[in-house]
């Protein structure tokens, strides 16, 4: 029973902060024409799309889709994973990105990530790609994050909705360090399982 210490020492490393980009580690209406959703998209990568073409809402958050997607909608509980690319609103300098790695995946409405992504993923369709303009009271306030989000930071999100998780892949997502710890917390429980077998039949690792 000696590889117990061992896995819980794997299990901790293998967890990953919940202050993860971006908790750490950014309603649809009728979408538009293909030649405006093709501008849209022009005007957005060269960074020219005006103030007004996005939706505020109450809390501040402002977004817009660039393409609105024609797969099943995002909603509160649904694990949704997203390919994003972080940026300051201040300068643009880049802070993070998923581009390179596997897409985000998150339970939605379980404040696993900031506040401006639970409330701007939300609606979205998968395939579709949203700009989020994060306002600091909704991603990491007076503190900032590390040295690459100084404090009082707006931010903005280039997301795309991929996929959205069902099954062991949805609930290994719902677990801080994903399908490798899911396994190694089921061995380790299962290793548990022998101590309550009768002595007289329990295998001699365990007695």
């Amino acid at each position: 029973f000696f590889f117990i210490p061992i896995m819980l020492s794997l299990f901790s490393s293998l967890s990953p902060s919940l202050a993860l980009l971006p908790s750490v580690s950014g309603r649809l209406a009728r979408g538009p024409s293909l030649c405006c959703r093709a501008a849209v998209v022009m005007q957005a990568a060269a960074g020219e799309v005006a103030d007004e073409e996005y939706t505020t809402t109450a809390s501040g958050l402002k977004y817009l889709d660039v393409v609105s997607g024609n797969g099943e909608v995002a909603e509160k509980g649904a694990v949704v994973q997203v390919d994003y690319t972080g940026t300051l609103a201040s300068d643009g300098t880049q802070f993070d990105s998923s581009k390179g790695r596997s897409p985000l995946a998150f339970e939605l409405g379980a404040g696993r990530v900031i506040p401006g992504w639970d409330e701007g993923i939300a609606g979205m369709k998968v395939g579709g790609k949203r700009t989020l303009v994060v306002p600091a009271s909704l991603a990491y306030g007076e503190t900032g994050a590390g040295a690459s989000i100084p404090p009082d930071s707006d931010l903005v999100f280039e997301t795309e909705l991929v996929g959205i998780a069902t099954g062991v892949d949805a609930l290994a997502s719902k677990i801080p360090g994903g399908l490798p710890n899911l396994i190694l917390s089921s061995v380790l429980l299962l290793s548990f399982i022998p101590y309550f077998l009768p002595e007289d039949v329990r295998p001699d690792l365990w007695k």
